[in-house]
């Protein structure tokens, strides 16, 4: 019988490696980190807070094991809860697709392929209309979409148009002076701002991608 949707969230495994491994880590840590607190102390070299180091060394009795359980186990919690919200389910119909809270049509997207672990959607402008961390491994991904008729690609089907940056080059003005804020973002690791400036560089006509540190940009190009 035909699949009229398909819900591309973690794998069974994934979900409890996710769900548990962090909260078990805590555990873990728990355990050792007294011991190799201690051995760190014992030999005799500058240890970067120090105070840390001999607060974890003095744990040594059942209950401040449990005390230190406990933090390490809801801050693992926390690291669940932080990957959930991160990693972006994703729902294929034929007719749509929803990646978290936002939904697209199919007639709207012209390819999706990964860039490392960020899945990327382009529409009939080759804008960067999606970009998530999908919860979903790649091989459900490759095989899903494509079941479902869209777009699916091994790599970014424009990879061959783009060009390294530089300064006052090609460029007209305004995108040159969006690249430049840009490049002083991604060095301060600011997500957030980048990916407005992305969408602003993009209303000028232009894509960029980040390779090594490096921005690579490409003119729009519009599907038939």
């Amino acid at each position: 019988m035909t699949r009229t949707s398909a819900d591309l969230g973690f794998a069974p495994l994934d979900r409890l490696l996710v769900t548990c491994g962090p909260a078990a880590l805590g555990l873990l840590l728990a355990a050792v980190l007294p011991a190799v607190a201690r051995w760190a102390l014992g030999l005799g070299v500058v240890l970067p807070f120090r105070v840390v180091f001999e607060l974890v060394g003095r744990v040594d009795t059942r209950w401040e094991f449990a005390v230190l359980g406990t933090i390490l186990v809801v801050v693992g919690l926390f690291a669940t809860a932080a990957l959930f919200e991160h990693l972006t389910p994703i729902t294929v119909a034929f007719d749509q697709v929803r990646f978290g809270r936002t939904a697209m049509s199919r007639s709207a997207i012209t390819a999706l392929f990964l860039e490392g672990d960020t899945l990327v959607v382009l529409d009939r402008e080759s804008r960067q209309v999606v970009r998530c961390e999908p919860r979903a491994r790649r091989s459900a991904l490759a095989a899903t979409f494509p079941e479902f008729g869209y777009p699916w690609r091994d790599a970014d089907p424009y990879a061959d148009l783009y060009r390294p940056w530089q300064p006052d080059g090609e460029l007209p003005p305004e995108a040159d002076a969006v690249l430049s804020a840009r490049a002083v973002v991604l060095t301060k690791k600011a997500g957030k701002e980048a990916g407005e400036l992305r969408a602003a560089l993009e209303r000028l006509g232009y894509s960029v991608r980040d390779e090594g540190g490096r921005q690579f940009w490409r003119p729009l190009v519009r599907s038939a």
